[in-house]
């Protein structure tokens, strides 16, 4: 490979192109504010002032690094393991409003009015927001796909050949558009596993450390707690001060870590306190809002459509329209669940569990309707009533719940919250059949990091992924 293709495959270009397309996202904003206002005169009322788009362009160009700038200490141009538009469109709205605030305040001082309008100021602030975030949508999707092509990746070494080592090691091997290309495991009393695992390095040598960051050209190092002393591992970080190694940290209890963590000092010693939070109080208050109205206005938008399916599955197969259910919700008070009958009406007949993607318990109706999560639309009800949540841990049964208490550790305290008709470990993949400790793991990490953009973030990725579900 040449060494401009390298260049453009690198994570340096991929970061180049982010801070393009941003400062291209900034101008389009004023561009397109002009439009609106002046060309277009959806609101342009006759001012006496006869603004040029020149004025405007020059103005915006003028303040481009002050963009970069704000841009950058919000974060928007750190290496991020998870390259979506939702994560980051809080801190474009705060970086462009700061941005836009400013650069009001500077015209009112050295401009006359004459030159300018300042309506066109507001209106970029809301059009730069919505074309930075545009480009920022396209950027993310193009590196997604790179990433999953091997490009605009970081060589990773796993520190840490034990159980933690090996799983983030699997975590990293079966997601590729993190970013970070496993090359191998550093461990001096690496675990037989890690011998076994695929087709990788296990460099057990400390001593040839710069060597190995050298030839296999390292960029990132995840630190899965290994055996090693603590000096020891604060040694192998320090000689890798040098390369620029970047480092992601698995801290030691990591079960009971969340995002809500904050650094504070005991006379100088830094601690991490862990804040064990739950939806209470005026948090509670908020998330309870704003399920009542959302869950209001799409049954009422939703209602025609409804009164369809509902015909749909009488005519389609005999029984009734809903299937009812017993579930467990908040303080694990059993409920009755609400849902389009998506199966016959004996499909329930012996064991209790999961259905498949290829059930054949579905009616045909069924087999268009639950795929699409049409069949839990019912649920609505159910969140009206205040049985459930529109986001939250999936509601269980009775018998599944008694089953996984014994064997999850953990596991009740996903029922310090209602249930939801979708959830954190939904969006991740995590529905029907699949591993229950992983998503009581999701299920936590919502409760502990709850916040109302956390839910409308959910509620999103949840529609836009309806064609891709399954079960």
């Amino acid at each position: 490979m040449t060494k401009e293709a390298k260049f453009f495959t690198s994570h340096r270009f991929s970061h180049f192109s982010l801070v393009i397309a941003d400062m291209l996202g900034v101008i389009a904003g004023f561009r397109l504010a002009f439009l609106i206002y002046i060309q277009w005169g959806v609101l342009y009322a006759g001012e006496a002032a006869s603004p040029s788009f020149n004025f405007y362009l020059a103005l915006a160009a003028g303040i481009l690094p002050f963009y970069w700038l704000l841009f950058k200490l919000h974060g928007l141009y750190r290496f991020r393991l998870n390259l979506s538009l939702l994560e980051v469109f809080p801190a474009i709205s705060m970086a462009v409003t700061e941005a836009s605030m400013v650069l009001l305040g500077i015209t009112m001082v050295v401009f006359p009015v004459v030159h300018y309008s300042r309506n066109i100021i507001v209106i970029s602030w809301i059009t730069t927001i919505a074309s930075v975030s545009m480009a920022r949508l396209v950027i993310y999707a193009l590196q997604r796909y790179g990433r999953s092509h091997g490009w605009y990746v970081k060589n990773t070494l796993v520190l840490g050949a034990g159980k933690v080592g090996i799983s983030c090691a699997t975590k990293l091997m079966q997601n590729p558009d993190l970013g970070l290309r496993f090359v191998g495991f550093l461990d001096e009393k690496p675990s037989q596993k890690a011998a076994e695992f695929g087709s990788c390095h296990v460099f057990n040598d400390y001593d040839q450390l710069e060597e190995v960051l050298r030839q296999y050209h390292i960029q990132h190092m995840v630190v899965g707690f290994s055996r090693d002393r603590h000096d020891a591992i604060v040694e192998i970080m320090e000689r890798c001060r040098p390369y620029n190694i970047e480092f992601t940290m698995v801290p030691r209890l990591y079960e009971v870590f969340s995002d809500s963590v904050g650094v504070e000092h005991i006379r100088g010693l830094p601690v991490l306190g862990l804040k064990r939070s739950s939806i209470t109080g005026l948090q509670g208050l908020v998330k309870r809002t704003m399920d009542i109205i959302v869950s209001m206005i799409a049954l009422l938008l939703l209602s025609p459509f409804l009164l369809l399916v509902a015909i749909a599955i009488k005519l389609d197969s005999p029984g009734p329209v809903f299937y009812r259910q017993v579930r467990l919700g908040k303080n694990e008070k059993p409920f009755e669940i609400y849902k389009f009958r998506s199966m016959r009406r004996d499909a329930e007949k012996g064991k209790p569990g999961w259905s498949t993607a290829a059930d054949e318990r579905r009616t045909r109706v069924g087999r268009f309707i639950r795929p699409l999560g049409i069949d839990e639309l019912p649920q609505l009800i159910n969140v009206i009533r205040g049985q459930m949540s529109l986001v939250g841990p999936r509601p269980e049964r009775p018998e599944h719940v008694e089953r996984f208490e014994q064997s999850i550790r953990a596991y009740n305290s996903r029922h310090r919250v209602r249930p939801g008709l979708t959830g954190w470990a939904q969006i991740n993949g995590l529905r029907g059949d699949t591993d229950i400790g992983e998503r009581v793991e999701h299920d936590i990490y919502y409760i502990e990091n709850w916040n109302p953009w956390m839910d409308i973030k959910i509620v999103l990725k949840t529609i836009f992924a309806f064609v891709d579900r399954d079960a």
